[in-house]
């Protein structure tokens, strides 16, 4: 028998399509028992996933986007266990992390590659700094990218997602000043002033910006992408080719793998993961190798 449980995110505008899609499945399950708990606040998804598997549980299920997979890998690990396995029905903003791997993206095919237990063992990231450990899923980066996140959390979305973290990118990029920061990893050093590094786990983020085409979330690695002392006119010349997944010709920009990154700064440089903001510099950020089990089709 297994035992899934739903964490949906209480302000998603797609809940009614979700529990029509639910209403439409749950007559033809075998062998499956589910429960839907819908969030109430931020941080829920976290403490949800935690008690889901105290109460055994076999699969998590975020319904919602990269924010709420995010808090729930982050409940997973407080309560870790190898058995459970993750999985994401994309009705979030942006849903960035999905576009990496082959998953289910309605209620049916979820449930039919449930029964069919399939699953794909994924690696995780992890934050230490100041502030605590944080983990992630898809993609952590310093610099510009967690301003922007700070914000599109905080602006309407109802033009859509592409609409608003563009909107959110360009106004950014007018305030921003590019920092001084070194960057350490296995065998090699970065130093210098940056507009962003990113660590890559998936491929995507920004709502659908490919900021890392060789990125593989299950290869024991991070995709390192530096954008060095870069502008705005800059980002727009390229953004269509980082929108078409292509590797970029520019001497500001760099691509390079790492399994830790150690990461400090003499100015104030903050650090976002999965369009969280996670808080400022100095941070470790490093892999977890097959960490967790991921529902895929």
């Amino acid at each position: 028998m297994y035992k899934v449980a739903f964490i949906l995110h209480g302000k998603s505008l797609r809940k009614k399509r979700f529990y029509k899609q639910l209403q439409q499945a749950r007559q033809e399950l075998r062998n499956i028992e589910f429960n839907v708990v819908e969030t109430s606040q931020q941080g829920h998804a976290t403490s949800l996933a935690s008690e889901f598997i105290t109460d055994g549980f076999t699969h998590i299920i975020a319904v919602g986007g990269d924010g709420t997979l995010h808090e729930a890998i982050n409940g997973i690990i407080k309560n870790y266990t190898s058995e459970v396995v993750l999985g994401l029905l994309p009705f979030g903003t942006a849903n960035d992390f999905i576009k990496s791997l082959s998953t289910p993206t309605n209620l049916a095919d979820l449930f039919e590659a449930i029964s069919k237990d399939k699953h794909q063992l994924l690696d995780i990231g992890k934050i230490e700094h100041e502030g605590g450990v944080k983990y992630f899923l898809n993609i952590a980066d310093i610099g510009i990218g967690a301003e922007v996140v700070k914000r599109v959390n905080s602006s309407s979305k109802w033009f859509g997602s592409n609409f608003t973290f563009f909107t959110a990118i360009i106004r950014t990029f007018f305030t921003y000043k590019n920092v001084s920061v070194n960057c350490k990893a296995d065998d090699w050093e970065y130093e210098g002033k940056v507009n962003s590094i990113v660590a890559a786990n998936g491929k995507y983020f920004g709502s659908g910006l490919c900021i890392a085409p060789n990125a593989d979330p299950s290869d024991g690695s991070f995709s390192v992408v530096i954008s060095g002392d870069i502008s705005i006119s800059d980002y727009l010349k390229n953004v269509n080719k980082i929108k078409k997944a292509q590797i970029l010709d520019h001497p500001q920009v760099q691509y390079k793998t790492a399994k830790q990154l150690e990461l400090t700064s003499n100015e104030t440089c903050g650090i976002e993961a999965d369009g969280e903001y996670i808080g400022q510099l100095p941070a470790t950020i490093s892999i977890d190798e097959r960490k967790i089990k991921f529902l895929v089709m």
